[in-house]
């Protein structure tokens, strides 16, 4: 890997850090998940960076893509479960880092959250150069189920290229039988996640995260100009332009927008995730988020 290209996966990584932690700070009972989101989104500015995707937040049963929209009045509860996902870009360069919170640290699903701690760790110190997917996920699946929880067996990690946050790879939570290998010079998010419920996920209704799709991208749209190819929050379109749902709108129906779906499991039941960007490299590991 360049040695230009290797520094700013590591900045992203640093930067992605830094506003986890800034985030994780500002989870209390009460707060409007608006002004966390919009606070760490602003930290990643303030630190030379650019989100890499919008801040996602999701509760209890939600495992992933749910950002608060332009005037969301939604606030956190004591006692929610909260996963906080959150990355950083330094010229496309990408960072994924997320964590687990108890709304309130009332300490009665720590466990939960320690199974994905403890499970992402063990990945990170058996990943090497030329390892089988399924090797990770069976690992990953070997420290959540010795928690008493289940490993979400439709949700995982992934490849992370410039501009390019879920690339060619896919890294299970469970051994699925993928011979696939990961190679030298890769960039990749290990993502465990840990389920009281059936480990499976079902899309539920639209996150308010959106990405430019279709068969041609056109470079002198308002919103690659603004996005590129990442993913964007509906809120981030409402600073662009005055009317920003009906534009989103438009280009739903045009097809050149996609929006992401929430991620649930079924209700009652709760999740848990912790995350990592990884560089694999010829010589070493270097986790760029740690």
């Amino acid at each position: 890997m360049d040695q230009q290209v290797k520094e700013k996966y590591k900045l992203a990584g640093t930067i992605g850090k830094k506003a986890l932690e800034f985030g994780t700070g500002l989870i209390e009972p009460g707060v409007y998940l608006y002004d966390i989101a919009n606070g760490i989104e602003k930290y990643i500015g303030e630190l030379g960076g650019k989100p890499s995707f919008p801040v996602n937040i999701s509760i209890n049963n939600e495992a992933a893509h749910y950002t608060p929209f332009e005037g969301d009045k939604r606030k956190l509860s004591r006692g929610d479960i909260v996963k906080l996902d959150v990355g950083a870009q330094v010229d496309g360069y990408l960072s994924d880092n997320a964590t687990t919170i108890e709304v309130g640290e009332a300490g009665n699903h720590s466990d939960l959250i320690d199974a994905t701690r403890e499970a992402l760790t063990a990945a990170i110190k058996k990943l090497r150069p030329h390892l089988q997917v399924r090797n990770i996920g069976a690992e990953i699946d070997r420290v959540i189920s010795s928690h008493g929880f289940k490993p979400i067996r439709n949700l995982g990690g992934h490849g992370i290229n410039r501009f390019d946050l879920h690339s060619e790879i896919f890294i299970p939570n469970y051994d699925d039988g993928n011979a696939t290998t990961v190679k030298p010079d890769m960039v990749v998010a290990i993502e465990p996640f840990a389920s009281t419920g059936i480990g499976m996920i079902h899309n539920g209704p639209g996150g308010n995260i959106y990405i430019l799709s279709g068969t041609k991208i056109r470079k002198d749209e308002p919103l690659y100009q603004s996005f590129n190819t990442v993913p964007f929050a509906q809120r981030w379109v409402a600073k662009l332009m005055p009317n920003y749902n009906e534009y989103i709108r438009k280009m739903m129906k045009s097809k050149e927008l996609s929006e992401f779906a929430v991620l649930k499991e079924h209700r009652g039941s709760l999740i848990s995730q912790a995350e990592h960007t990884v560089m694999i490299l010829s010589d070493e590991i270097v986790v760029t988020t740690s």
